[in-house]
């Protein structure tokens, strides 16, 4: 009995035992687990975990289901970084966001990833390093930053103005005539300056290296360098004077008119027949170009000339609304060329119409002969006479007659220009002195002829000149030019009935194909005929018009006495003009 008895108490203890230790058992699966929440350990997390999770792993699978499987999701995958630098407070950034500036420590990272850390500080080169944090524990990186090395200046000398040798400083002040130039010393090694208002100064060292000359230049102007004598004394300016000369510098100007053969004057002193060019006119500067004839308005435009360079001057002439006079001139002998205001107009005798009220010149030339110079007053509405005798030519002076195709080119006699030659016909340089002369021929589109001509004394030479035509390129010339002569002279032009002006006359700026051309004259009857005119070409037209038959009308006996008493007052008023 006794034996049972002490077995029994055995396996009361063993059981009270096991329950105990099952208790246990429970209780630390619960609190390891939550700790590290709230009290991040290292030994007591991963202890606990490892131990428990091989022993109860049959017994726990059926009966903690719920439990163990919430258990691990928890578990905290995190480290931590302590991070530090030499020297310290640099910036430091974490995968682009700053934490703060060195030393940091405990800033939690996710673990088993990796991670940038920079730090940067002024006058440093950036720091930069990738690490990776096991779950749970802790790394430090330490960061030994590496200065920026800075080189010596040594621009010092190249930006000084003037000598840096010595301490007491004076001023040179340099005086030009153009602002806008640049003044040096020592061509620059002991200062520049740029001249403003006449002046500009450069400082100087007193004690420092002499100054041995100055310079002023400027673009368009010959540069001048002078000596200097002597420094300027502590706080002293010493004046330095130059005088910028402009270097000389030409270009021209080409002046074409709308009709053509006007007057063109360049700044009110030379002239010429348009077309024309003013050759060797001064560079950068501006000059005054007018264009007049006689039923026009005058044209006026100032062009600014550059050196080696043309300008173009077009004028259209507006004809002048003004009431116009008429001139009717005679000569022995005949066939005098007739100049009006110093343009070619008709041969004697003719009548040249359309002139302004006033005074004008007239000139008369004529193989053989004298020039006849004078002047002459055109009344509005009214027929002026004008009838001279010339005088045989000199012995000591002799002329020229030049004809040339086509008509209407300017003539230059010993590079002067003279005139336009005519359609048909000569024209006279008279009074020239005897032995050779460079007569020019110019036309638009046709290349220049020149020829050495010997004028003998008390004598003539004659001159025709054909001029080659300039090919027209690539690029075909779509107008031409009619030169239209009348016999006589002094008719109106209409070309597709638009006025031109008067016979003879040359007419550009024609377009290609056909035109309907009308001369008309009081006392003569209209002159119609189609012309045609091709491209860079100039054609010639010659008319001689016919007198218009007077209309008989019946007359009775008393309208024939005042005929006659008029043309009795006509005639005495003759005879009192020529008295």
């Amino acid at each position: 009995m006794k034996p049972f008895t002490f077995l029994f108490c055995i396996l009361i203890c063993c059981a009270s035992f096991t329950l105990t230790v099952s208790a246990a058992d429970e209780d630390p699966t619960e609190d390891p687990t939550m700790e590290p929440v709230t009290a991040p350990t290292t030994e007591p997390t991963e202890k606990p975990t490892t131990e428990r999770t091989t022993e109860l792993t049959t017994e726990r699978t059926t009966v903690k289901t719920t439990v163990p499987t919430s258990e691990p999701t928890a578990t905290p995958q995190v480290g931590w970084l302590t991070i530090a630098s030499t020297p310290t407070s640099a910036s430091v950034s974490l995968d682009g966001s700053s934490v703060g500036v060195t030393p940091v420590a405990g800033v939690e990272v996710a673990a088993g990833t990796s991670h940038t850390v920079k730090v940067t500080m002024n006058g440093y080169e950036p720091y930069s390093s990738t690490v990776r944090v096991s779950a749970g524990e802790e790394s430090a990186v330490d960061a030994t930053l590496t200065p920026i090395t800075t080189p010596a200046p040594t621009a010092e000398p190249t930006i000084t103005v003037g000598p840096v040798v010595g301490s007491d400083k004076g001023w040179f002040r340099i005086h030009t005539n153009v602002d806008g130039a640049k003044a040096s010393l020592d061509h620059g090694s002991s200062g520049t300056c740029t001249i403003s208002s006449g002046s500009c100064s450069i400082e100087v060292s007193t004690t420092g290296t002499p100054v041995k000359t100055f310079t002023v230049e400027k673009s368009g102007y010959t540069a001048a360098t002078n000596s200097v004598t002597g420094m300027p004394a502590k706080g002293e300016t010493l004046d330095l004077y130059a005088t910028l000369n402009p270097i000389a510098a030409y270009g021209s100007i080409r002046v074409t008119s709308s009709p053509s053969g006007a007057v063109a004057y360049l700044d009110g002193s030379s002239w010429q027949y348009t077309p024309c060019t003013f050759e060797d006119v001064s560079a950068n500067t501006n000059h005054q170009i007018k264009v007049s004839m006689n039923g026009y308005k005058t044209y006026t435009k100032t062009v600014t000339v550059y050196a080696d360079d043309t300008e173009y001057v077009s004028a259209n002439l507006a004809p002048s609304p003004s009431k116009t006079g008429s001139l009717y001139v005679t000569t022995t002998p005949s066939g005098a060329d007739i100049y009006v205001d110093g343009g070619y107009l008709a041969e004697s005798p003719s009548t040249v119409p359309g002139l302004s009220p006033g005074s004008h010149s007239i000139r008369l030339h004529k193989t053989g002969y004298n020039e006849y110079v004078g002047s002459v007053t055109i009344y509005a509405g009214e027929q002026t006479p004008v009838s001279i005798v010339l005088s045989s030519q000199s012995s000591n002076v002799g002329s020229i007659e030049v004809s040339s195709v086509p008509g209407g080119s300017a003539l230059y006699v010993d590079s002067q220009y003279v005139g336009l030659t005519p359609a048909s016909g000569y024209f006279d340089a008279t009074s020239l002195v005897p032995g050779y002369h460079a007569i020019i021929l110019r036309h638009t589109d046709y290349r220049d002829y020149s020829q050495s001509v010997y004028v003998p004394a008390g004598g003539s030479a004659t001159v025709n000149a054909v001029l080659a035509q300039v090919s027209t390129g690539p690029t075909q010339d779509t107008t031409g030019q009619i030169v239209i002569a009348s016999s006589p002279p002094g008719a109106e032009v209409y070309i597709d009935n638009a006025y031109m002006g008067a016979t003879p006359i040359t007419v550009p700026n024609v377009a290609s194909g056909s035109h309907t051309l009308i001369l008309k004259l009081s006392g003569y009857s209209d002159s119609t005929q189609t012309i045609t005119v091709s491209g860079g070409q100039s054609t010639p037209v010659a008319v001689t018009l016919t007198p218009a038959e007077p209309t008989p009308t019946e007359k009775s006996p008393g309208t024939v006495a005042p005929v006659i008493a008029a043309f009795a007052v006509a005639g005495a008023f003759l005879l009192g003009r020529r008295s």
